[in-house]
């Protein structure tokens, strides 16, 4: 969104584009045009795509293959540009012994850009978002263009957490870095003073490395080591050659110099460093989701907090979300290649019905089914009283069983595929007559525990109702547990 729209529409005619003519799909053809095309009719697009990393690509290339008409929009100027500055060797990905991350994303873009029907809008972002039922997403790019497509994937990923009090708002100092650009200048930086603040698989992995390239490494995390434990193996020993500083508050000021940093803490005082890395973890990158969050919010539908996360509710609105930003997997390069396939499998399934006639996703996935069973009345093993003892005490328990989103069927399915009523019926009777409880509060418990263990259950509410406990009244106890 533009706070001078003749500014941006001044700054449109003079800069230049990555995209230029139309082809039979209503895309542009080739990477270089004029960058405002006024009057313009939108593009169309069965999908388009957010982020050009492993996820977004491998998405790209399962739904291009499929034969949908996919755009891919990328701010950088390449493909897999996160990973283009890693120059290091790694043996994560089978089958790519000692392959660098930086040949991988190589690989990955080139065969990306080479799919057919899929085209790229490179060096683009979104500048705005509407959604509308029925006719799905129409998206502005950053230099005025418009596409109009059935389904949008947020595949934005990860940015590290860059605290203010360590980061200048508006500045970068080349002495104070971030993951990535430890990652990408760790072979390259003259052995020193380094400081690193974090406690993970990040921080511990660079504490060795840099350790072992000559540096004096300081790793100062505020909690205990949060790191997998091979990593912590291979620390111990270096205690004598890593100052290590678990449990301990962070700095509560920092100040770079051209020569140098210091950082000052009440536990250690003022410090003097050449390097300092703050490796504090991720969180899923902001800016696509907000402008996504802000489209729901004027079409009236509920938009949650960032990050997002892939919630079935939004599958029907054609809103999915894959790779590192969806919060699934353990963020890393394979992971992320598998989640665009498993959000490229559920794209298709919204695009595509599986069978003529068969209901909608709405219908299919965006409702919530739940069990009730209401005035169940038998004798129950109940109470603390000498005459509740003796025998079973009349109760009655209504019970609601929420299943979750499942599929709406119109003809009758097999009794195996869903969860029998009677089967909790008995088990609400099975529980209350068992043994003798004396509290109905611990009753209330063994039900929500026992219902809750059945397979696709969610949530729970039990109320339970003594019948004859007095005479001029009913005392029940009603529970919650679960989702609702």
């Amino acid at each position: 969104m533009f706070k001078n729209e003749a500014a941006r529409r001044a700054s449109n005619q003079s800069e230049p584009s990555a995209l230029h003519g139309w082809d039979n799909y209503g895309f542009f053809s080739s990477l270089t045009m004029p960058q405002h095309v006024p009057n313009q009719a939108p593009a169309q697009a069965d999908l388009a795509i957010i982020g050009g990393g492993p996820a977004g690509c491998s998405a790209a290339s399962w739904l291009s293959q499929l034969g949908l008409k996919v755009a891919l929009i990328e701010r950088e100027s390449v493909l897999c540009a996160s990973l283009q500055g890693l120059q290091f060797p790694q043996d994560w990905l089978l089958g790519a012994p000692g392959e660098t991350l930086a040949a991988q994303g190589q690989r990955y873009a080139a065969q990306t850009q080479g799919l057919d029907g899929l085209q790229l809008f490179l060096q683009r972002s979104l500048s705005h978002v509407d959604w509308q039922m029925g006719q799905g997403w129409r998206l502005r790019l950053d230099d005025g263009r418009m596409l109009q497509t059935r389904a949008l994937l947020l595949a934005t990923g990860l940015r590290p957490l860059r605290p203010e009090l360590f980061f200048a708002p508006q500045t970068a100092h080349p002495r104070v870095m971030d993951a990535i650009a430890l990652t990408a200048q760790r072979e390259t930086l003259a052995p020193g003073r380094c400081l690193l603040l974090g406690g993970g698989d990040n921080a511990v992995e660079n504490a060795l490395f840099l350790q072992a390239k000559g540096h004096q490494v300081t790793l100062w995390s505020r909690s205990d080591w949060r790191a997998q434990q091979a990593l912590l193996d291979r620390l111990a020993p270096l205690s004598q050659h890593i100052t290590l500083r678990p449990r301990t508050p962070l700095p509560f000021r920092l100040d770079a110099a051209e020569d140098f940093v210091q950082v000052e803490s009440r536990e250690h005082g003022l410090e003097t460093f050449d390097h300092v890395a703050v490796l504090l973890g991720y969180e899923a990158e902001p800016s696509a989701w907000l402008l996504v969050g802000d489209a729901l919010q004027r079409a009236g539908i509920t938009a949650p907090s960032h990050p997002f996360r892939d919630e079935p509710r939004f599958a029907p609105l054609g809103l999915f979300v894959a790779g590192d930003a969806s919060g699934r997997q353990h963020p890393c390069v394979q992971t992320a290649l598998g989640d665009g396939v498993v959000a490229a499998k559920a794209v298709e399934a919204f695009l595509r019905p599986l069978q003529e006639g068969q209901p909608s996703l709405a219908m299919r996935r965006n409702n919530r089914q739940i069990i009730h069973i209401s005035g169940l009345r038998f004798g129950a093993k109940l109470g603390v009283l000498d005459f509740e003892r003796e025998g079973p005490q009349p109760i009655q328990v209504d019970a609601e069983v929420n299943l979750g989103a499942q599929q709406i069927v119109s003809r009758d399915a097999d009794i195996g595929h869903v969860l029998d009523y009677r089967r909790v019926r008995q088990i609400i009777i099975d529980e209350c007559t068992a043994e003798h409880t004396d509290l109905l509060e611990a009753l209330l418990g063994k039900l929500c525990t026992r219902l809750m263990k059945l397979a696709g259950v969610v949530g729970v509410r039990i109320k339970v109702t003594k019948l004859e406990i007095f005479p001029d009244c009913q005392v029940a106890i009603s529970a919650e547990c679960g989702q609702w």
